[in-house]
């Protein structure tokens, strides 16, 4: 590899559900759930590639273990995103994750994360959940609108329960949880350098 850094994804599967019942008694509908959380089908069916190469590459694909790889080389970002349309925020996310992140040089730093976006009726962003891993020193911190779940033991994998109203309501207190409409769902990797990106 050239001087320079990866970031990379493992992935394997995402589910967003509501609890077995809801206050009132009564299973919330099945149809809050992310379309191809296991990634079974081909990506095009339910998420969206997004990416950048600025300089160097990425690549996205999927595991026979119905998972996801996002790997980014070099400067730029590459992520799979999809748009969940919410009637409730007591949903829970789970998902389990591998993370591997490196830098060559110190200035520059590179991410793995899985992003939950809370966002309103017209897709602004209210807030936002990072699950993340991150080589060098990236500039997020946690703020009333943006938790961060930094994970440093890498090259493990983990599991990762939320539910979207707890989170909410514990960690997110600068976003209105009665304008969440909708959830963006982004698994992404980035790579940062002060030359191009």
């Amino acid at each position: 590899m050239k001087s320079g850094h990866i970031a990379a994804l493992l992935l394997v599967g995402l589910s967003l559900c509501g609890p077995a019942a809801h206050a009132a008694g009564t299973a919330i509908p099945l149809n809050q759930t992310l379309a191809d959380g296991d990634f079974a089908r081909p990506l095009s069916q339910g998420w969206a590639t997004q990416a950048e190469d600025i300089i160097g590459q990425h690549s996205i694909t999927t595991t026979p273990e119905k998972g996801v790889v996002i790997r980014k080389e070099m400067c730029g970002r590459a992520a799979l995103v999809q748009d969940v349309k919410l009637n409730s925020t007591d949903l829970n996310f789970s998902t389990r994750v591998r993370f591997s992140t490196q830098t060559t040089k110190p200035d520059y730093y590179s991410t793995a994360s899985v992003l939950l976006g809370f966002l309103d009726g017209d897709g602004r962003k209210l807030g936002e959940t990072r699950i993340y891993n991150a080589t060098g020193t990236s500039s997020w911190r946690s703020t009333n609108t943006r938790h961060l779940i930094a994970v440093a033991d890498t090259g493990k994998w983990q599991d990762y329960n939320l539910n979207l109203g707890d989170e909410l309501r514990a960690n997110l207190k600068g976003v209105d949880a009665n304008k969440v409409k909708r959830l963006r769902v982004s698994l992404e990797s980035f790579c940062s350098g002060k030359d191009a990106c």
